[in-house]
């Protein structure tokens, strides 16, 4: 059961140094009559009268929405740990490009009314599709569900990862290349863009696999049904250093033997982000990538 009167602020240091922005919004969501959660690192450096927990404690205690101040690599942590429980995320932008934060922070006036009708008579959230990552070798045993992508990529730098990706048991790709990135609608305009893969609506439900920087002219995207399981297995051509790098949501790297099973299919969990202003994905992708 979720508490519609409370949030947790999930804030990134390193964006809101000196966290006056962090202030700025607790003090005027606790004006409008909701408790606020907040990590206990910042005890002492806020004046409002926040709540402090260890940040392994604050998505116990259910509240209503997640309000993350950072960029997207901020937003891929705090939906990670939002999916298990459905509480749903507000982003306020405070990095660069921003694709999943749906506020920036010159719009942080309209917070509490926001937080208000959302618990009166729900957010209007998004449900995003996200994938299992399971990572079987030798002494590994490790699943991730993440919201943008899954990258396989060589372990040595300036050398060639050897890939092969089945769908369903039937090979489906097996290219020579930096690497391969397996990515959701969401993740679609991050890493996969740059890596030149295709922009998908977040409201669909696929698999899109790009290659990075193939070494043959006809290795291109693949867009899989969301409902496909793929393996993949790889290793690099470097006589010293076979493994490959398996990589959840640009997190730390797992270095993997060429033998490991790594499998990749959609997740049971979604993440829920709230809309704001009523904005349209190609709106948004418009004004953020051709207007900035």
């Amino acid at each position: 059961m979720h508490n519609d009167h409370s949030i947790i602020i999930l804030t990134n240091p390193e964006r809101d140094t000196d966290l006056s922005y962090t202030e700025k919004i607790a003090s005027s969501v606790i004006s409008a009559g909701i408790d606020v959660y907040t990590d206990e690192r910042f005890k002492g450096r806020l004046t409002a009268d926040v709540i402090y927990l260890p940040e392994e404690e604050l998505l116990e205690k259910h509240a209503g929405a997640i309000i993350v101040l950072g960029g997207d690599g901020s937003m891929l942590d705090a939906c990670e740990k939002a999916a298990p429980s459905g509480i749903p995320v507000l982003g306020i932008n405070l990095g660069n490009l921003g694709f999943l934060t749906t506020m920036d922070k010159t719009e942080t006036d309209k917070l509490p009314q926001i937080l208000l009708e959302g618990f009166e008579h729900g957010f209007d959230a998004e449900s995003r599709m996200m994938l299992t990552l399971n990572i079987k070798d030798s002494d590994i045993d490790k699943t991730f569900h993440v919201l943008n992508e899954v990258t396989i990529t060589s372990s040595v730098c300036a050398k060639i990862a050897m890939v092969e990706l089945k769908c369903d048991n039937s090979v489906a790709l097996s290219c020579h290349a930096d690497g391969v990135i397996i990515a959701t609608p969401t993740g679609s305009t991050a890493y996969s863009l740059s890596a030149g893969g295709p922009i998908l609506d977040p409201a669909l439900e696929a698999i899109c696999v790009t290659p990075i920087c193939p070494h043959s002219l006809t290795t291109r995207p693949l867009v899989f049904s969301a409902d496909s399981t793929l393996t993949a297995s790889g290793k690099t051509n470097c006589l010293s250093n076979t493994g490959i790098l398996v990589t959840p949501d640009g997190k730390e790297g797992i270095l993997v033997s060429k033998d490991a099973q790594i499998t990749i299919t959609k997740s049971h969990l979604t993440t829920k982000l709230v809309k704001v202003n009523k904005n349209r994905f190609f709106d948004i992708l418009s004004n953020k990538m051709y207007h900035k």
